[in-house]
């Protein structure tokens, strides 16, 4: 991560979504996004898509990257990353189960200049990998939703931040924590996937590899004593 280019243009906030073939819901996102009385730059970053996932999602009004092949959604993520020009960087999923009426919310913490970094907290863990990285995270600091999609962040941090692996359950966290981030989280709705199912499988087994190396860091870096900071309410 670089800081922004001289001549592109500012914008406060930036939203990043990652999408792999979501032609059918990509473009309710953006255009959500787009409706909220806020200054917003929407990236979409198409990681390989073979539908319309691209051009809907440009037509909708987003600037989009594309990926000539399929790389993960965190390299996804850090294409979007490198291309943002707000001053925070909000990321979520183009599957439209984040809801756009969520992002003042989490926003809100940053604005105010109480958090570098904010989660969106789901009610429900659906995944036992998820329920484990928690758990994984959990002996760093006390956090509620480490695999969360929906996360805002200021540049300044993320310029900061390795983005180690391909990962970015827990990961961004825990490098977070240990640049000494303040963290908060915020509740947050998520709504049934409508189309397709969502790809789980072996990369859930690389995302609780990555937690455990990121865990191991800041274990010797001296971070997981007891009275350590904590996510908060």
């Amino acid at each position: 991560m670089g800081h922004v280019e001289a001549g592109r243009p500012d914008h406060s906030v930036s939203v990043v979504i990652p999408a792999l073939n979501e032609e059918r819901t990509v473009g309710d996102v953006v255009r959500g996004v787009k409706s909220l009385d806020i200054e917003i730059e929407v990236i979409v970053v198409d990681d390989g898509s073979t539908d319309r996932t691209a051009q809907v999602a440009k037509e909708a009004g987003a600037r989009v990257i594309r990926h000539a092949r399929n790389m993960g959604v965190y390299r996804a993520l850090k294409t979007g990353f490198e291309a943002a020009t707000g001053e925070v960087i909000i990321t979520m999923g183009a599957d439209g189960q984040h809801d756009p009426a969520d992002l003042p919310r989490v926003l809100a913490p940053i604005l105010a200049g109480e958090a570098d970094l904010v989660l969106g907290v789901r009610r429900e863990l659906p995944h036992f990998s998820e329920r484990f990285i928690r758990v994984l995270v959990g002996l760093a600091l006390r956090c509620s939703d480490a695999s969360t999609g929906l996360v805002a962040i200021r540049r300044e941090l993320l310029s900061r931040m390795p983005l180690r692996g391909d990962c970015p359950c827990g990961v961004l966290v825990l490098e977070a924590h240990r640049l000494g981030a303040r963290v908060r989280e915020v509740p947050i709705r998520v709504k049934p996937r409508l189309h397709g199912r969502r790809r789980v499988r072996t990369r859930h087994i690389r995302q609780v590899f990555y937690v455990l190396l990121e865990l191991v860091l800041t274990a010797i870096w001296g971070l997981t004593r007891r009275a350590g900071p904590s996510c908060s309410l």
